[in-house]
């Protein structure tokens, strides 16, 4: 009687936090009923780092753990974890030693949920599958019950420990009124060596920055003189965050807008600021420290040594699970830089022969890198718009771009980037074009929507600038606007066009592998899995308007919030696809490839269901997709 009472209790617990939520109550009850209840006093350990795994998960009835991981000895906070959260997954799910030691904070009351008979459940049970493949993706905070936090808490491991608060500002606020003299600013940062200087309006309203970079453009150039009011120098839109975040929010957020200062608030009132040189100080290899060697990387040799710096980072951070999202950005802006410093290079040994460009053009990146998804090293897809010149010059100045982008094509692949087997490149005189023609390949894509038209459409409408002119792509978005809006008939063929990516599974839900070839019963995860998510995501964000974002787990979390009815959905399409690439990836560093083909035999049972069960999403999505764009009737 006690047992059944207490295995009762246990039940009522668990079922108010997933993933335990999702079983049925029979199955609850049975898992209850095996639990384990532990009591722990302040400064006792649930388990330790390297401790071999028990047979058990936990949770947490009622007390604080503190999830560490130990460097050179010391303690270091990885997480925190109160009442309901789950903790000891990762080597439920690895079959390897813990890889933290849970130390109880205060007294805590813990339950041991039996592992063995919880996986049996998992592996019939679609929502809880996703819920882990969701937190292997998301980081650990996703593992807990902060699920919804849209920016999780990272898992720190050995380089930055993004977990860490910026409690204080390093240095004390230093700020001026616009209204005051470059001179008087220039005296001012000089006296409190700072390199930055926080501007206020009448109202004393922060508005905008000042920082050496300015002094260096526009005053030490002559463009402006030093008696002038500041304002003529300063960088409005001041980017302000509350104090009191991780670290991994405030880079997210200077990568996120490219910039390098970020001011501090408490209730709203500016307290000081931070820089990407406060961010480095976190840590000598910080990802921050790698950027700026790229950027002032002198020749190609050390752009290729950098570039494989960088596969280290980006290795290391997907196997601590720090969140694909926040890893995805870092190397979407290491490879940003990479292909600007490439361009520089490049124009530096053309400009002595040929001169400097003769009109303004931008360098866009395609696919995977124009969606900021390229987590491994893949194949170049990127291209090059000029600005219209008259017909007389355009020989000439289609040449000067055509020999630039040999060059950087060349670069770029001296640094892993392969050359594109269908030759998707800015060297390629078809991607070598004036915004005019651009214009026009646009339109007939769109207008006249055949098999190749639909292919094209797929690689260059996911195009995003990397250097150059943002006028000429925003007046490209804009034409691609109004060619949608005027030729609407054109979504339902890319709808069908992006239901015709092969099946992940077979009826009988096993793995659609490869029948013959190079890769014989092997899957391809980019094909089956990943592309069909993809084209989906870009239907419907061209559908509703939303031109500005690429990347398709940004995609989908926009489309759930402007179809709050299909929310649900398009946050589990955001989470497998997250999942997708974190597997790729992994898979790519382990064979040194583009991580695309799975042998799905060296998965252990329990991946398998996980991966089998991000591909709900698609199933549904296709079934949504079909009966908004009638595809039945259309076909």
């Amino acid at each position: 009687m006690a047992a059944n009472l207490i295995g009762s209790r246990i039940a009522d617990f668990l079922k108010k936090y997933p993933p335990f939520s999702y079983l049925e109550e029979n199955m609850l009850s049975q898992l209850s009923e095996q639990a384990i209840v532990r009591y722990f006093g302040p400064g006792d350990f649930v388990f330790q780092q390297g401790e071999e795994k028990s047979g058990y998960l936990y949770v947490i009835r009622e007390g604080l753990v503190h999830l560490e991981r130990l460097e050179a000895g010391v303690a270091v906070l990885v997480d925190t974890c109160d009442e309901g959260d789950l903790f000891g997954v990762r080597a439920m799910l690895s079959g390897k030693p813990y890889v933290f030691q849970a130390r109880c904070e205060e007294e805590s009351l813990v339950y041991g949920i039996p592992i063995a008979l919880f996986q049996s459940m998992l592996e019939g049970n679609g929502k809880i599958a996703m819920f882990f493949a969701a937190g292997l993706a998301g980081g650990q905070a996703v593992l807990l019950k902060k699920k919804t936090n849209p920016l999780p808490v990272q898992d720190p491991g050995a380089l930055l420990n993004w977990n860490r608060a910026v409690d204080k500002p390093s240095r004390s606020l230093v700020w001026a009124y616009t209204t005051e003299t470059i001179r008087s600013i220039a005296l001012k940062m000089e006296t409190e060596r700072v390199g930055s200087v926080i501007l206020c309006d009448a109202s004393d309203q922060a508005i905008g920055i000042v920082t050496d970079t300015d002094f260096r453009k526009k005053v030490g150039t002559g463009k402006v003189d030093i008696t002038s009011p500041v304002n003529e120098i300063m960088s409005a839109g001041l980017i302000k965050m509350p104090l009191g975040q991780p670290l991994s929010r405030y880079l997210l957020e200077m990568l996120r807008h490219k910039i390098r200062h970020i001011c501090l608030e408490e209730e709203g009132r500016p307290v000081g600021m931070l820089s990407e040189r406060d961010l480095m100080a976190a840590h000598q290899n910080h990802p921050m420290a790698l950027i700026y060697a790229l950027e002032r990387a002198p020749s190609v040799n050390d752009l290729v040594r950098l570039r494989g710096d960088a596969d280290v980072l980006v290795k290391f951070y997907l196997e601590q699970h720090v969140s694909v999202r926040l890893t995805s950005s870092l190397i979407t802006h290491i490879n940003d830089t990479l292909i600007n410093k490439a361009i520089t290079l490049a124009l530096q040994e053309l400009v002595p022969a040929l001169g400097s460009p003769p009109v303004d053009f931008s360098w866009i990146s395609l696919g995977s890198e124009g969606r900021s998804e390229q987590l491994i090293r893949t194949d170049q897809d990127n291209a090059i718009v000029f600005e219209d010149v008259a017909e007389n010059k355009l020989s000439e100045v289609k040449d000067y771009f055509l020999q630039l982008a040999a060059r950087v094509n060349q670069i770029l692949e001296d640094t892993g980037f392969e050359r594109c087997p269908a030759d998707m490149m800015a060297g390629n005189e078809e991607w070598c074009q004036p915004l005019s023609a651009w214009k026009k390949y646009f339109t007939g894509w769109i207008s006249q929507p055949q098999e190749k038209s639909l292919m094209l459409s797929t690689i260059f409408f996911d195009y995003r600038k990397v250097y150059g002119s943002s006028d000429l792509i925003g007046e490209l978005k804009t034409h691609l606007a109004k060619e949608i809006n005027s030729e609407r008939i054109f979504l339902n063929f890319l709808a069908s066009n992006a239901l015709k990516n092969p099946a992940p599974l077979t009826f009988f839900k096993n793995f659609m592998v490869e029948r013959s070839g190079e890769h014989q019963d092997e899957f391809d995860i980019k094909a089956r899995a990943m592309m069909p998510l993809v084209d989906i995501a870009r239907v419907l964000a061209l559908d509703v308007g939303l031109l500005d974002e690429m990347n398709t787990v940004k995609r989908y979390l926009a489309l759930a919030e402007k179809e709050p009815k299909r929310s649900e959905l398009y946050t589990q399409a955001a989470e497998s696809y997250e999942y997708l690439m974190q597997i790729r990836a992994l898979n790519g560093f382990k064979h040194q490839d583009s991580g695309r083909f799975i042998t799905i035999s060296a998965l252990s049972k329990l991946e398998r269901q996980i991966l089998r069960n991000t591909f709900e999403p698609i199933n549904q999505l296709q079934k949504m997709l079909s009966l908004r764009y009638q595809l039945g009737y259309f076909q």
